[in-house]
């Protein structure tokens, strides 16, 4: 290190869990210069020129959150949201390029998530690092209403220009949905694999988790394909799964299980629970109204076809989890914000308690939300792990995570790419947000 060269910012004398492993650095100092970890040090020279330097004594310091499954729609604060919870980095899941009429008549503005992406990175905008997909692939008819960010497949040839356009302009992958066909999904598979571009996302209806894991599908979201509630008639029988999780282990296919928005997407029983959660400080009314509205259809929906609501399988849901990890298939923390009573940088938590719940210990819950991450998105140089060279997004905690993961929700500070956001910046931040919640400001 160039002891003339000016040091963004120093953690002092702090214990370090760097995710690399389960241990703990005691009495460390991390030097941060341009948004990157350039050293980490035993001590400190007290000669060693710094723009800021923080002492960490007594405290504990470990990589920032990755959630891997979320959906970045119309309200900016969800940005903030995310960074004063300790989320650095977001996988959106259904990628937008801006305005389009349907949306609008429909209630929904939407970011344009590759311009955002890029303000982000340049630090013109406060926020998590963002990757997302494009417009989602489905089959015809799709899910969802054909004016919002989608391609329905109709003929094989659609798939060489889709994925081409998507890899050509930017996005980190593609993202596939429930009723594609089998040989469309087939198609696909290989067509990103040319353009060395991951596929993610639903396991179609038509297609069976044992080919969607033998297709080598780079991540499987909800866990569907295992659990499919509303073809109940499709659910893997228990005694099948450890052989299904040693094969995504095999093919090193990530599983995103969003356990909280599986519990929570029709629970009508529990509505007046999350209508009292602090989380529901920070949504505005009309949010709330919407909220409202998507849970008693969702419910509506499941009682009209006669079958249970996806929170009626969390048993089941906990049971895959644990073959996953016996089998050493890779667990990823996503939480489906766009589900009733999911919140930007709230959910993330109670995500970390549902996968404990489920038999991952602290660290094997921490990795899910941290190196894991990285490497599923082929970024484990760049995140994930506190190591010199490694982008500098932190968190700032009272005592140790390994011991308990709600010192991180009740964290110090947050360092993103360098920029530190103090406990004090972050509660005024979360004051300023509540009280444009209250005034649907957003």
């Amino acid at each position: 290190m160039n002891a003339n060269r000016t040091i963004d910012l120093i953690i002092k004398n702090i214990d370090v869990l760097s995710m690399v492993d389960s241990t703990i650095a005691r009495n460390r100092s991390i030097f941060i210069r341009e948004g990157r970890i350039t050293a980490i040090a035993d001590g400190l020279d007290d000669q060693q020129p710094a723009t800021r330097i923080i002492d960490g004594k007594d405290k504990y310091i470990m990589p920032g959150l990755v959630n891997m499954h979320t959906h970045l729609g119309d309200n900016a604060a969800d940005l903030l949201l995310y960074l004063v919870n300790g989320i650095t980095t977001i996988r959106n899941m259904w990628g937008y390029e801006g305005f389009r009429f349907g949306q609008w008549m429909f209630g929904t503005r939407v970011f344009n998530h590759l311009r955002l992406k890029k303000q982000i990175e340049e630090g013109k905008v406060a926020g998590p690092r963002i990757y997302t997909d494009g417009p989602l692939l489905d089959g015809n008819p799709p899910v969802f209403p054909k004016f919002m960010y989608l391609h329905t497949i109709e003929e094989e040839k659609q798939i060489e220009r889709i994925i081409k356009e998507q890899s050509d302009k930017g996005y980190d992958f593609i993202k596939i949905y429930s009723a594609l066909s089998k040989e469309n999904f087939d198609t696909i598979i290989d067509v990103a694999r040319r353009y060395e571009i991951p596929v993610a996302g639903h396991v179609p209806d038509s297609v069976s988790i044992h080919h969607a894991l033998e297709s080598k599908l780079h991540s499987i979201e909800h866990l569907t394909g295992f659990i499919n509630a509303y073809k109940p008639e499709q659910n893997v029988q228990r005694e099948k799964i450890n052989k299904l999780a040693a094969l995504a282990a095999a093919n090193n296919v990530w599983n995103c299980p969003t356990l909280v928005a599986n519990e929570r997407l029709s629970n009508i029983e529990r509505q007046q629970e999350y209508e009292n959660e602090e989380q529901m400080d920070y949504v505005s009314p009309k949010n709330k109204r919407a909220m409202r509205y998507l849970l008693k259809t969702s419910d509506k929906l499941f009682r009209k076809k006669g079958i249970k609501g996806n929170h009626h399988y969390m048993d089941e849901f906990l049971y895959i989890i644990r073959q996953l990890k016996t089998e050493g298939a890779g667990i990823l923390l996503g939480t489906d914000k766009g589900t009733p009573y999911i919140v930007a940088g709230f959910s993330e938590h109670a995500e970390m308690k549902l996968l404990n719940e489920a038999g991952l210990n602290t660290c094997e819950v921490l990795q899910a939300a941290t190196v894991n991450a990285a490497r599923c998105l082929k970024k484990e140089n760049d995140f994930g792990t506190i190591e010199t060279g490694k982008k500098a997004d932190l968190i700032i905690t009272q005592n140790n995570p390994l011991h308990n993961l709600d010192t991180i929700r009740h964290h110090i500070g947050v360092i993103k790419s360098g920029v530190y956001y103090s406990r004090e910046t972050c509660d005024r931040f979360l004051r300023e947000l509540k009280k444009k919640a209250s005034r649907q400001v957003m």
